[in-house]
């Protein structure tokens, strides 16, 4: 009778093995050597069943079938086994993302636009935020929270510009900043967290009210190529979700505010964006 714990038949099911193609080689690493009957036994699973999965084992190089009357069969050495089927899956997927990244490039448009998306989770933030980054060709406008700076831990850029503020009030961190993003086309800022106590000078009367309510940490807008937009509003906390658009209003109405609202907080306003926003010379 099969007394094979279903986690370990799980995992060998996720490395690319069927139900019966796994009991079967977990059942012949238990086994020094079996014949099928005795798989049939222990496995209560039919005599084809049986075979179809040893031959299956033998093509992938997990059994070998030994010439004897009746056949015999043993496991190769699970180390191996794991190390076969890890190799498959890396081919596998090698060779899906080099046709998934064909069909990207190809991409269909359609007419219609979707005004936002709404993704969840950390994980699908963190993909989403690394995944914008690497697929920017123009110049990247980014400010963060000090919650996220763990998204742009190990990330390198092309030779694009990169203008990043990052609020925070961690000492050195904008030096390390500027040793992790050294190109020509940056531009890095870190900023006190106190200047969001600053009001605008259109600033209602009960902003004070609104800024209590504000979690500056939390704040995440991303602009890339302006063509799409990531943003977390600075009122959400503990799980949240992140607002993405492609649509064109969406993005440009986006990017004016963000950069007049960046400007704002950065020493003295004076802060220089890429035409035809550049700040004309005082004379």
């Amino acid at each position: 009778m099969e007394n094979l714990p279903a986690s370990l038949v799980k995992s060998l099911n996720d490395l690319g093995l069927s139900n019966y193609e796994a009991k079967v080689y977990a059942a012949l690493v238990l086994y020094d050597n079996a014949e099928a009957k005795d798989l049939v036994e222990y496995l209560s699973i039919s005599k084809p069943s049986i075979y179809e999965a040893l031959d299956h084992l033998a093509e992938m190089g997990l059994a070998v079938k030994r010439v004897s009357k009746p056949a015999r069969y043993s496991a190769v050495s699970p180390r191996m086994a794991v190390d076969l089927l890890m190799g498959n899956h890396q081919k596998a997927a090698d060779l899906a993302l080099e046709g998934l990244e064909i069909l990207e490039k190809e991409k269909v448009q359609t007419e219609k636009e979707e005004a936002l998306w709404t993704i969840y989770g950390d994980k699908s933030i963190e993909y989403k935020f690394r995944d914008l980054f690497r697929k920017a060709k123009n110049h990247i406008r980014c400010m963060i929270g000090e919650r996220y700076l763990p998204l742009i831990e190990n990330i390198q850029i092309k030779d694009i510009s990169l203008m990043l503020v990052v609020i925070s009030d961690a000492p050195g961190l904008e030096k390390k900043l500027r040793a992790q993003f050294p190109g020509k086309n940056v531009d890095i800022h870190v900023v006190s967290s106190e200047k969001f106590a600053v009001p605008p000078p259109f600033a209602p009367p009960d902003f004070g009210e609104i800024h209590k309510l504000m979690r500056v940490e939390n704040i995440l807008e991303l602009i890339v190529d302006d063509e799409e937009i990531l943003m977390i509003p600075p009122f959400f906390s503990g799980s949240v979700s992140v607002l993405n658009t492609r649509n064109k209003g969406a993005v440009l109405q986006f990017k004016i505010f963000s950069l007049f609202n960046w400007k704002r907080i950065i020493d003295g306003g004076d802060f220089s964006f890429p035409p035809p926003l550049h700040r004309k010379k005082r004379v």
